[in-house]
């Protein structure tokens, strides 16, 4: 019975094996290993891996990568860009990365941080490659490099050997208040800087990036000032002290010089001269044969012309004023206030914020004449654009004046008088326009009730005579007392300043001095001094902000 029903089983199971058999046979799915599956690399994997060929130098290897990479997408023109810097092909790299850029400063989010970063290091090399220094710059302040130390450096490169003129003109073209940090702190330090003016950039951009460890190794790489009691020689002074041109102003430079040199071991001496370029030279040869190792002085033009031509051997001498001689021979070195510098930095600054048509009005005096003819120089340099010339005197019609102006549209206006003459001419000025002058605007005294129709003009002065409050002054406030404000004053500033490039010089250290006439630095054979701007206000004269 069980063998019958096991027979019975295995025929009913024959034709279903049959029918198995001659049917078309099914191939089983094969389970593959998820590890075996190599899925398409995307964008930012290509991008990554082409910035790495790059880094080997490999650009056979990057452009594998390129090929793999939409060509619709930024990573794309990225990895193409790199490749072409690579090659130094900086057109190629602009033309890629300037589009590029504003669309990715808009969805930086969407792009690596590697990417945006590469971007701008990009673009910032080729603009360098070019001669491009602020463009460089300003891409250079846009990366987010993990070594931020060699990004300030990598600028400061860039900045510290530039001419002040270039610096200046830079300044004036930037739009980007971190790439005017940069530069301001170019124009303070140019290579080395007083820990005091470092200072004073630092409260004028307290949120800049730059480092407190770079500034400190800016202020560390300072000149130093020699110390008043290792100062030791003897010091000639040729001024015009019985001359009554000259006589306040003569006086004044003495008082000044006298304070700083304090309890100096340095012996000065007095050569009273007279103004008289044909006898200049026989009075400084005599200081010379007396034992004179360094001279300030002469005061006069003409003197200082003199003596430039004389054929001298000459010791160190600070001559105070300037000379139409091109070339001045050794050691002899200008120094002074000559109305032709101020104007040129007014029209510096005046272009720095931005203006670039000027109305120009002039007293009809030989001094304001030199200042408009600097100011006019300069301006054309800085390409600058002027409008309309106009000079005025007591007598003149000034109403006519007013109206003749009112046709002409300027964005400033210089004016070139002393402060009686600027508060004649200033009311039939419009007032809309922006008003800038030199120091002679300024009669030195801060709260003058006489000085309200000048509300608002700017000028260029000295520190002594805008900011005298400065705690580095207080040791000359007293000597000052006894001078009247004005002129004198400023010839004070000058005689304390030129105590310390004397000492400076005789430390042969570097001439880079915050003094009471100026921020002092040499540029040939002339001391330069930098002015900050001060501004005619309700309360009275105010410093201007730093720019």
């Amino acid at each position: 019975m069980i063998q019958r029903l096991l027979i019975l089983i295995l025929l009913c199971c024959l034709p279903l094996t049959a029918s198995a058999e001659t049917a078309t046979p099914k191939v089983p799915a094969t389970k593959v290993p998820a590890t075996a599956i190599k899925p398409q690399k995307s964008a930012e994997e290509r991008y990554l891996a082409g910035q790495a060929c790059l880094q080997q130098e490999d650009a056979p290897c990057a452009q594998v990568e390129l090929a793999g990479i939409a060509p619709t997408s930024p990573y794309a023109k990225l990895l193409e860009a790199e490749i072409a810097a690579s090659a130094q092909d900086d057109e190629t790299v602009l033309r890629l990365l300037l589009p590029l850029k504003s669309i990715g400063l808009k969805t930086s989010s969407s792009l690596l941080p590697q990417a945006m970063t590469s971007l701008h290091a990009t673009l910032a090399q080729a603009y360098e490659n070019q001669g491009n220094v602020l463009r460089a710059i300003e891409q250079l302040n846009l990366t987010s490099a993990d070594n931020p130390e060699s990004i300030q450096s990598h600028i400061w490169q860039l900045l510290k050997d530039q001419p002040r003129a270039t610096l200046l003109e830079l300044r004036g073209e930037s739009q980007d208040t971190l790439t005017q940090g940069w530069i301001d702190l170019a124009l303070v330090a140019n290579g080395k800087a007083p820990t005091s003016a470092i200072t004073q950039w630092r409260n004028a951009y307290p949120d800049h990036p730059v480092s407190d460890a770079f500034l400190l190794q800016l202020a560390q790489a300072s000149p130093v000032i020699a110390e008043q009691d290792s100062f030791a020689g003897t010091v000639a002074l040729l001024l015009p002290l019985n001359e009554p041109a000259y006589a306040n102003a003569a006086a004044a430079l003495q008082t000044g010089l006298m304070a700083a040199h304090g309890d100096s071991a340095a012996i000065v001496k007095i050569y009273a001269s007279r103004g008289d370029k044909s006898e200049i030279a026989a009075l400084y040869q005599q200081a010379i044969n007396e034992g004179a190792q360094y001279v300030v002085g002469p005061m006069a033009r003409d003197e200082v012309s003199a003596l430039a031509a004389a054929g001298l051997k000459l010791v160190p001498t600070l001559a105070l004023n300037s000379t139409d001689q091109e070339t001045l021979p050794e050691n002899l070195m200008a120094f002074g206030l000559p109305v032709e510098a101020e104007a040129e930095q007014v029209a510096q600054v005046a272009r720095a914020h931005g203006m670039q048509s000027a109305i120009l009005i002039s007293a009809d005096t030989p001094l304001a004449n030199r200042a408009e003819q600097a100011f006019t120089k300069e301006w054309q340099a800085q390409q600058g654009t002027i409008v309309a010339k106009k000079t005025f005197s007591a007598d003149s019609p000034l109403v006519e004046l007013k109206a003749d102006l009112s046709a002409h549209a300027a964005d400033m206006i210089f004016l070139a008088a002393n402060a009686e003459q600027a508060r004649l001419v200033r009311p039939y000025l419009d007032p809309s326009i922006p008003t800038f002058a030199i120091s002679h605007v300024y009669d030195g005294v801060a709260q003058n009730p006489d000085n309200a129709t000048l509300m608002a003009i700017h000028f260029a002065d000295m520190p002594w005579m805008v900011n005298a409050d400065h705690p580095d002054f207080a040791a000359y406030r007293k000597a000052a007392e006894s001078l009247p404000p004005g002129e004198s004053q400023r010839w004070f500033a000058v005689g304390v300043d030129a105590w310390h490039i004397l000492a400076a010089i005789a430390a042969g250290k570097s001439i880079l001095i915050p003094g009471l006439s100026g921020t002092l630095h040499m540029e040939g054979k002339t001391l330069v001094r930098d002015l900050p701007m001060a501004q005619f206000g309700p309360t009275g004269v105010a410093l201007e902000p730093a720019r």
